[in-house]
C-alpha cells in the first residue's frame, strides 16, 4: 500500500525538494503552503497523488484544516514531516520591532505547536504514524559555523531552540500506542542531500527518539542520542 505523507511549508526549498521525492516514489502527497513565505513553489499544479492546502501558521482553524483536507482526499496520513527553517531578519534584540517579534513567534511556535498537536491527535485515532521534526538552516544564511546558537542574531536563536526543545521534550515523552517520533537536523547544507537524507531515513526504522543528524563532511551519521540540543 502506498504510504500518505503530509509535508509542511513546500514553498520552501527542503519542502519542495521532499514532496518531489516522496512523489517520484509513487507516495500520496499533501502539502501546506505557508502564506508568510512570498516564495511560491512550482509544484502549485494537483495531481492523482498530491494535494496543496493553503496554511495559516497562526491559526489553529486553518492547521485543523489542513488535517481533514488531506484525509478527506486520502483517508488517512501515515507519515507527517514538519519542517522547521524560519527566514528572519537578522538583527539585535533591542533593534528588532515588536512587531516583528509578535509575528515571527506566532508564525513560527504558535505554528510548529499547533500542527504537532494535530498530527498526533491524528495518529492517536488512527493507532498509529510517524511524526518527524526536521530543523534546517539554508546554505547562505546567518552563519552557523560552529553549530550552535551563540552565533544567531537573538530572535532567530529563540526560534529555533524552541523548535529543537519541542523536538526532544516529544521524543522523551512519546506518544499513543504506535506513534512514532523522530527529529532531523542539518545545519547550512545543500537542501538536496539533506532531502535524499530524510527520505532514507523515513524508510527505516528503529530511529525513533533519536537525534538524526547530517554533516555534508562526514557524510550520512547514523542516529545520534548523544548531546540535546
Amino acid at each position: 500500500m502506498e504510504r500518505v505523507v503530509l509535508i509542511s511549508d513546500v514553498q520552501t526549498p527542503l519542502g519542495e525538494e521532499l514532496a518531489r521525492r516522496y512523489l517520484a516514489e509513487g507516495a500520496s502527497v499533501a502539502v501546506t503552503r505557508s502564506n508568510q513565505d512570498a516564495r511560491e513553489s512550482p509544484l502549485v499544479s494537483e495531481s492523482d497523488g498530491l494535494l496543496l492546502t493553503d496554511w495559516n501558521r497562526r491559526s489553529a482553524i486553518s492547521t485543523r484544516n489542513v488535517l481533514l483536507s488531506a484525509l478527506n482526499r486520502f483517508g488517512r496520513i501515515d507519515e507527517a514531516l514538519l519542517l522547521h527553517c524560519p527566514a528572519v531578519e537578522a538583527s539585535l534584540l533591542g533593534e528588532a520591532s515588536y512587531e516583528a517579534i509578535e509575528r515571527n513567534v506566532d508564525t513560527w511556535l504558535k505554528g510548529t505547536l499547533f500542527l504537532a498537536k494535530a498530527v498526533l491527535e491524528t495518529f492517536a485515532r488512527a493507532g498509529g504514524g510517524r511524526l518527524a521534526l526536521v530543523h534546517h538552516a539554508r546554505q547562505g544564511g546567518s552563519p552557523l559555523s560552529r553549530q550552535t546558537d551563540l552565533s544567531l542574531p537573538p530572535l532567530e536563536a529563540t526560534l529555533r531552540g524552541a523548535f529543537r526543545a519541542l523536538a526532544q521534550s516529544l521524543m522523551d515523552t512519546g506518544g499513543a500506542k504506535g506513534v512514532e517520533v523522530l527529529a532531523f537536523e542539518s545545519l547550512s547544507t545543500p537542501e538536496r542531500d539533506f532531502a535524499d537524507f530524510v527520505l532514507e531515513a523515513m524508510t527505516q526504522r528503529g530511529s525513533a527518539g533519536k537525534w538524526l543528524r547530517y554533516q555534508p563532511r562526514g557524510g550520512l551519521l547514523g542516529p545520534l542520542r548523544g548531546r540535546k540540543p
